[in-house]
């Protein structure tokens, strides 16, 4: 992973502000990592693509969160401080693909990845679940005959989706919640792409302001501005506040 500088940073977000949440996981990504394009990151699945928004959002902003919830029993407003280390799980083994038996039947699943996302997102897509599961599935069968994706029966497909968890923790987050006013103790989704871009997105603006007020004060370029430190860029605007520019 690059250090992401202020002027790659407000490429991407200017680029990803009118994208898909989707596709603004793989433009931040191939901006902080080139090493990979976006259509590369497209093809890992889920689980890595959010393990790596996480170092991203570390190299950013920090390891330290902050975040509200609300209490769905009570109503109490709760607030959340916690480390990027309590919500990342450990890489799994490398795997192709699981396999789960249920039920007679043997099924094949691949783990999901942005690409298939997008897929069933398309807005020619009849139905997304249908178009996961025809990406996904790399077999389906029933004593030695196949059998459709969309044929599987309710169990199967559950066993099949909590097998693919197993083997995918990072895709989807969960934070233990357990209210002080009333007791209440519910898990609550932690989505690491939102919380990422709605730090950047807050972020960029406060920054093309900073570079407003420099350029206006002493006629700099924005490219000549954003080259400088955010350390020396804030002690300049301190002296241009005491200046009364």
């Amino acid at each position: 992973m690059t250090a992401l500088n202020a002027i790659a940073l407000l490429g991407a977000w200017e680029q990803a502000a009118a994208q898909t949440p989707v596709r603004r996981a793989l433009t931040l990504l191939a901006a902080a990592c080139p090493e990979k394009t976006a259509e590369e990151w497209a093809a890992l699945p889920i689980g890595e693509r959010d393990r790596q928004l996480l170092a991203v959002r570390e190299k950013l902003f920090g390891t330290h969160l902050e975040a509200l919830a609300t209490c769905p029993e009570c109503g109490e407003r709760l607030e959340l401080n916690f480390k990027t280390d309590d919500i990342r799980t450990p890489p799994p083994a490398p795997r192709e693909e699981v396999e789960v038996c249920a039920d007679g039947y043997e099924v094949h699943c691949r783990l999901p990845a942005s690409a298939d996302l997008l897929e069933a997102a398309r807005p020619d897509a009849a139905d997304a679940r249908e178009v996961l599961l025809r990406r996904c599935v790399t077999l389906a069968r029933q004593a030695d005959a196949a059998v459709e994706p969309t044929a599987l029966p309710s169990p199967v497909l559950d066993a099949v989706m909590a097998a693919v968890a197993d083997a995918d923790p990072q895709a989807e987050v969960r934070i233990a919640m357990d209210c002080p006013a009333c007791r209440h103790r519910w898990s609550m989704d932690f989505d690491v792409l939102s919380y990422l871009w709605s730090e950047i997105d807050d972020w960029a603006p406060r920054l093309l302001r900073d570079v407003h007020a420099l350029a206006s004060a002493y006629g700099w370029s924005e490219r000549e501005i954003l080259a400088l430190s955010a350390t020396r860029r804030g002690l300049y605007l301190e002296m241009v506040a005491e200046d009364g520019f």
